[in-house]
């Protein structure tokens, strides 16, 4: 349930493509500092986006340095460093965790097994804030909740609870709440084939069960919901001009993702066709 809060690549100006490298640079240098090489496969675009809207929130001077970086090796990349930054990181580490935690439940055999021993690493900074959202959400997934929108409601909370624990956020939390109620929505939609054929659980596939024998069953679930991911980015853009921010390094790059980016992701999940899956009805 992470990677969706993406910037749209094609509306960047060359320095603030430069500018969002370097926060992405920035976390990856400090993820495998503080958590070893391997960790920054845990780096993802949702951490870079949190970071930097910590920082133009608060209004944090930032300052620059460099890092080599693995890939291409021995090639120095500019990075930011910044409380943002550090936020970022342990952002990025808890909710790949989940992730790891959600691919061992979905999982079967070698698969399952493996899944033991990827990001085999425990962080305590959001476990005691987190503890009671994921237990609500692990168990309405045990028992096959198919409202959608309490499973949104909860991971919404779940992020403002997250972001309450950083002073520079609180400002932001109901913009944040509203941006986790449409992950989790824009996930599910997005995991839609995905999960039928594996059998996982899924709130739509439980709310639309009558639609299964109707043929392009996936395209009338996206459909009917469409209004829902649209409304929600309408309320997150609201929310954002609400907070009148000033103009501040990385403030354009915030608005990039909210204007440009969440609309394009909305676009991508409503226009994805799976061409591998048939289903005979």
């Amino acid at each position: 349930m992470i990677g969706y809060l993406k910037p749209d690549l094609d509306e960047l100006k060359v320095k603030e493509l430069r500018l969002y490298n370097s926060y992405y640079c920035g976390i990856c240098t400090s993820i495998s500092k503080r958590y070893g090489p391997f960790s920054r496969l845990l780096l993802s675009y949702d951490a870079v986006f949190f970071s930097i809207l910590s920082d133009v929130v608060k209004k944090e001077k930032i300052e620059f340095g460099s890092s080599r970086c693995p890939l291409p090796p021995f090639q120095k990349k500019k990075i930011v460093k910044s409380e943002g930054v550090s936020f970022g990181t342990e952002i990025s580490k808890f909710f790949s965790e989940l992730k790891v935690e959600d691919f061992k439940r979905d999982s079967r055999g070698i698969k399952h097994f493996l899944s033991f021993f990827i990001l085999n690493l425990k962080s305590n900074i959001f476990k005691d804030i987190a503890n009671s959202y994921i237990k609500e959400l692990y168990f309405y997934e045990l028992t096959r909740e198919p409202d959608p929108e309490k499973m949104a409601e909860i991971f919404g909370n779940f992020s403002r609870a997250l972001s309450g624990s950083i002073e520079s956020l609180k400002s932001a939390s109901t913009m944040i709440y509203l941006i986790g109620k449409w992950i989790y929505l824009a996930d599910a939609l997005d995991d839609l084939e995905k999960d039928f054929k594996d059998g996982n659980y899924n709130p739509f596939l439980e709310k639309y069960g009558d639609l299964f024998e109707i043929k392009e069953f996936f395209d009338r679930i996206k459909e009917k919901e469409r209004a829902s991911l649209v409304f929600l980015v309408s309320r997150i853009q609201e929310e954002y001009l609400s907070l009148k921010l000033e103009n501040f390094a990385g403030k354009s790059l915030i608005e990039n993702v909210i204007f440009y980016g969440l609309p394009k992701v909305n676009k991508k999940i409503m226009e994805k066709k799976d061409e591998k899956f048939e289903r005979s009805i």
